[in-house]
C-alpha cells in the first residue's frame, strides 16, 4: 500500500517542523515481510478525489493547474492500521524531493477498494511534467496505543508491519511532446532524429508523425530519423491504450548547404597592398567567418582587404555549429617599371621548363640581373640563377632564363622577378609575373569554352570528355589581368553559361580554370 504526496520543495502543511529531521526506516536495514496493502491506482485529482482525466483526457505541454494526489488501495485485513508512515523520493519533473509523511490511521478496505485524497497538500503541475514515488516504503503498526508522530525508532516498526513496492508514476493526462536534434547536412540533406517525450495517459502509444519537406512525409515509429531538404514541419498525434487522441507540432529548423561567391581584386601595389576579396551569401541564415592567408593572415571579417598575393582559406560557421570551407586566390600584377620592358613566364609544352623572357628599355651602369621565384605567394622569394647584363643601353635588350621545374610544385603557382643590380651595389625589380606550373604536357582537354573569342555572344562552358557523374562539384576560376571570380556549381550534363560571371572581367585575354574530381584544367579565352 502506497499513500502518494504532492510536495515541490514547499513546506508541508501538518507535518511537523522536523519532519525532515526525523530518522528514514529504508536507512534501517530492515528486510519488510508484509504484503497487506495492493495499490490500485495513482493519479492526479481535483480535491475530491475525482481523476482530473476525468474532464481532461488530454493537455497542452506547459501548462499549468492545481491538482491533487489521490490513491486508490485494497487491503488483506479486516482491521485498521495505526501510525502509518510513507518514505520515498518524490520526483516532479526535474525536481526531487525526500517525502517523510506520517498519515496516522490506515482504515482497512478488504472488501471494497478504499480512495484517499491529501486535499490539505495541492500541487502546482505543469501538464507534460512526470510524477513519481521512487524506492517508496510504507510502515505501519496493529496497534494505536503509542503515538509515533513525532518521534521513533527503528525497532518501533516491525518487519512484519512494513512493505515496500516498486516505483509508482502518477497518473496524469495525455501530454503529446517531442525533441528533435538536426545533423550537418551532407549532399542537400540533413539527418533529423525525433525523440517523443510523450507521458500520460494509458501505455501503450501509437504514434503517427507527418513531415513537410523531408524525405518521408509520414511515420509510425515513436523515435524516426528523417532526411529534411531545408526547414519544415513535424507534427506527431498519439493514441493511448484507452484510444485517447492528442497532437503536437512545432517547426522544424535545420541547417542548409552553405552556398556562396567570391570576387577577388588582386594585389597590384607593392609599397600598399591592395588586394581584396568579397564574400556575397547565396544561402541566408547566421554566419561566422574566419580567414587564414599568408605570413600569419587571419580575420573574422565577412570581406577582407589590404592583402598580397597568395592563397586564402575561408572557414564559414553556421549557427548550428556546422562548416564549410572556402579557397580564393589573390594573384598579383604589379606596375611595370619604366626602365624595364616586358617580363614573361612561359611553361614549356613538354612540362619540364618554365622559360622567363625580359628585356630592358635603358639600361645605366648595369652589373647583372638575378632571377627569383617563390612558389604559392610572393612571400617566400629565393634566387635562381644569374644573368650578366649589357651595362649601358638606350636600345631594347632582351634576356633569357630556364627555370627547370620539379615535381614537387605540380599544380601550384609560381611568381617570378627578376632583381637588377647597378654596379654601385644599389637594386631594383621588375615586375612579378606568375606562371601555374602543371603536372604533365597538356594534351587534348576535356573542357571547351566558345566561342572564343567571344565576340558579344552568349558564352559558354561545356564538358566533352566521357565519364563525368552528374552532380560533380565544379570548381571555376576565371582569371583576368587584374582580379578573379570563383563559381561553385555541379555538372547537369548540360553547357555552363559563364556571361554574367565573364561580363564583370576586363576585356583581353582570361584564363578559366576548372577543378572537379580531383583534376584541374585551364583554358584561355579572349574577351573581345
Amino acid at each position: 500500500m502506497l499513500l502518494v504526496v504532492m510536495i515541490l520543495g514547499f513546506s508541508i502543511l501538518g507535518f511537523s517542523q522536523n519532519q525532515s529531521e526525523l530518522l528514514d526506516l529504508r536507512d534501517c536495514e530492515k528486510s519488510c515481510s508484509s504484503s497487506n496493502y495492493t495499490v490500485e491506482s495513482v493519479y492526479l485529482s481535483d480535491s475530491s478525489g475525482t481523476p482530473i482525466t476525468n474532464s481532461l483526457l488530454t493537455c497542452t505541454p506547459g501548462t499549468e493547474q492545481t491538482t491533487y494526489i489521490s490513491f486508490t488501495y485494497t487491503t488483506s485485513s479486516t482491521s485498521d492500521a495505526h501510525n502509518g508512515r510513507l518514505f520515498a523520493d518524490l520526483l516532479v519533473g526535474d525536481s526531487t524531493l525526500f517525502l517523510n509523511y506520517y498519515f496516522g490511521t490506515i482504515p482497512s478496505a478488504k472488501t471494497t477498494a478504499d480512495t484517499l485524497t491529501l486535499a490539505a497538500f495541492p500541487l502546482t503541475w505543469t501538464c507534460g511534467e512526470v510524477v513519481t514515488l521512487r524506492n517508496p516504503l510504507l510502515a505501519w503498526t496493529t496497534s494505536a496505543s503509542a503515538d509515533l508522530s513525532e518521534s521513533y525508532i527503528c525497532n518501533d516498526y516491525p518487519t512484519a508491519q512494513c512493505q515496500n513496492t516498486v516505483d509508482i508514476v502518477v497518473d496524469a493526462p495525455l501530454a503529446v511532446q517531442f525533441e528533435y536534434s538536426a545533423a550537418c547536412p551532407v549532399s542537400g540533406s540533413s539527418e533529423v532524429t525525433f525523440t517523443s517525450t510523450t507521458n500520460g495517459g494509458r501505455e501503450a502509444y501509437q504514434y503517427s508523425w507527418t513531415f513537410t519537406n523531408a524525405s518521408s512525409s509520414t511515420s509510425s515509429a515513436a523515435d524516426p530519423v528523417v532526411q529534411f531538404t531545408s526547414p519544415g514541419t513535424a507534427e506527431l498525434t498519439v493514441t493511448d491504450a484507452n484510444g485517447t487522441q492528442n497532437t503536437f507540432s512545432s517547426v522544424v529548423d535545420v541547417p542548409v548547404t552553405t552556398s556562396l561567391t567570391g570576387t577577388v581584386t588582386d594585389h597590384t601595389d607593392d609599397e600598399n597592398p591592395d588586394g581584396a576579396i568579397d564574400i556575397e551569401m547565396l544561402s541566408t541564415g547566421n554566419y561566422t567567418f574566419s580567414w587564414t592567408g599568408p605570413n600569419g593572415f587571419s580575420s573574422s571579417q565577412q570581406d577582407i582587404s589590404n592583402l598580397i598575393a597568395g592563397d586564402y582559406s575561408l572557414l564559414v560557421a553556421d549557427e548550428f555549429g556546422c562548416t564549410s570551407t572556402w579557397d580564393f586566390e589573390v594573384l598579383y600584377f604589379g606596375a611595370l617599371p619604366i626602365t624595364w620592358g616586358k617580363v614573361e613566364a612561359l611553361v614549356q609544352s613538354d612540362a619540364s621548363t618554365v622559360s622567363l623572357q625580359w628585356s630592358t628599355l635603358m639600361e645605366r651602369e648595369s652589373s647583372h640581373f638575378e632571377i627569383q621565384r617563390s612558389i604559392g605567394d610572393v612571400a617566400n622569394f629565393e634566387t635562381l640563377g644569374k644573368v650578366t647584363s649589357k651595362g649601358n643601353s638606350n636600345k631594347l635588350t632582351s634576356y633569357y632564363f630556364d627555370d627547370l621545374l620539379i615535381a614537387d610544385y605540380a599544380y601550384q603557382r609560381a611568381y617570378y622577378r627578376i632583381c637588377q643590380y647597378n654596379m654601385d651595389g644599389s637594386f631594383e625589380y621588375s615586375q612579378t609575373v606568375a606562371a601555374l606550373l602543371p603536372q604533365a604536357p597538356k594534351g587534348k582537354t576535356d573542357w571547351a569554352v566558345y566561342p572564343n573569342p567571344t565576340r558579344g555572344k552568349p558564352l559558354y562552358l561545356n564538358y566533352f570528355g566521357t565519364d563525368l557523374p552528374l552532380k560533380t562539384p565544379l570548381r571555376i576560376e576565371i582569371i583576368g589581368p587584374a582580379t578573379s571570380l570563383v563559381v561553385e556549381t555541379e555538372w547537369n550534363r548540360v553547357p555552363l553559361l559563364l556571361d554574367q560571371w565573364v561580363q564583370r572581367l576586363p576585356r583581353g585575354l582570361l584564363i578559366v580554370e576548372v577543378r572537379y574530381a580531383a583534376t584541374i584544367q585551364r583554358l584561355k579565352l579572349i574577351r573581345e
